[in-house]
């Protein structure tokens, strides 16, 4: 049984989520907190396996609730809020900064219909966040050790691009890497961020406020810039192609993604050989393992997150255990490491 906690201000909604979820033999609504504080209280006492998060809350905000879980005792939380329905809203992403897991908007309506259009969205997504034993995050990442990487000294990618793929805890970590880049970046940038369908508009919106380069959302046969972001849309793979365009396609989802990282990384392989720094963040599964030692194999630069500071090591531990991974870095050093790989000096 996973046992739910909701955190919900208003009572009407919370008796709902509550008939709702526990009509499912998996779930267990073991308590009701009706506000950020409360949250904090009974998840001592309660020790849930999920926490749903209101965001707009008294005595103490969601964020704050996230916040201060996330840094003491987490557990992990799934926001479910009226603020972030318009799936433009920042809220969204500091909500995944402060350490909440995933997030779903609340419907505008508030009688038992409005849910019953997402109760199995909200079903699927507890159980999802179930699964993952978040860390406990602090204010400054934790660095133990310097960045593992190959004796030799490394060369310079001439014409490079670098590509990043993510998933669960990668909007924040995406946030750090691309705002501690230069402003004068001379490499494109192609990122395949897991994210939940209707988000990739506010996550670029978001990140690039995070950043001094431009994001974008990918559009097909865009001729990649130096300097510039751009992230895969919903439901599309993003590959590069011949003439150093990126395209999309609607190809069958591979290990059930769509888009792939696996699909990214092994056109910009095939297209830019040993030109390609690679990167690999924080998710749960194995996307991007076998795309990663793609790049690995055809000459190019690879990196993953190391355990320390990701908040699920699935994806970087794949990749490592599939001898794809050159340097494991902390999270803070992974933007000076695709700074050293693409030039010798840069201005800030």
């Amino acid at each position: 049984m996973i046992k739910v906690l909701i955190a919900e201000d208003s009572p009407s909604i919370a008796a709902i989520m509550r008939d709702l979820l526990k009509r499912d033999p998996e779930i267990d609504i073991v308590g009701w907190a009706k506000s950020g504080r409360e949250a904090v209280s009974m998840r001592n006492t309660l020790e849930p396996d999920v926490i749903t998060m209101d965001l707009n809350m008294p005595l103490m905000g969601g964020l704050e609730a996230i916040r201060t879980i996330s840094t003491t005792r987490p557990v992990p939380i799934l926001v479910v809020s009226s603020l972030i329905e318009n799936r433009d809203s920042e809220l969204a992403f500091e909500a995944l900064r402060c350490g909440a897991l995933d997030i779903m908007g609340k419907p505008s309506g508030v009688g038992p219909g409005a849910f019953t259009r997402i109760g199995e969205e909200l079903k699927f997504r507890i159980k999802a966040v179930s699964r993952i034993h978040p860390m406990r995050r602090y204010s400054r990442s934790p660095v133990p050790d310097a960045a593992k990487r190959n004796p030799h000294t490394p060369r310079k990618l001439r014409q490079p691009l670098v590509v990043i793929g993510a998933s669960t805890g990668g909007p924040p970590a995406l946030a750090k890497i691309l705002g501690d880049l230069p402003r004068y970046l001379p490499v494109p940038i192609a990122v395949v961020q897991h994210i939940a369908t209707g988000f990739v508009a506010g996550l670029r919106q978001w990140l690039e406020r995070q950043s001094t380069l431009p994001v974008h959302v990918a559009s097909d046969e865009v001729p990649l810039q130096s300097g510039h972001v751009y992230l895969a849309p919903d439901d599309r793979h993003l590959e590069v192609a011949s003439g150093r365009i990126l395209t999309l396609n609607s190809g069958a989802p591979r290990g059930g993604h769509r888009p792939s990282v696996d699909r990214l990384m092994e056109s910009a392989a095939h297209v830019y050989g040993p030109d390609v720094l690679g990167v690999l963040l924080t998710g749960m599964g194995r996307d991007g393992a076998a795309g990663l030692k793609s790049i690995r194999d055809a000459g190019g630069r690879t990196i993953v997150q190391d355990e320390a500071t990701s908040l699920v090591f699935g994806m970087p531990r794949e990749a490592i255990l599939n001898d794809a991974a050159e340097i494991v870095s902390p999270l803070d050093k992974i933007a000076g490491e695709i700074v050293e790989a693409v030039q010798p000096t840069v201005e800030a």
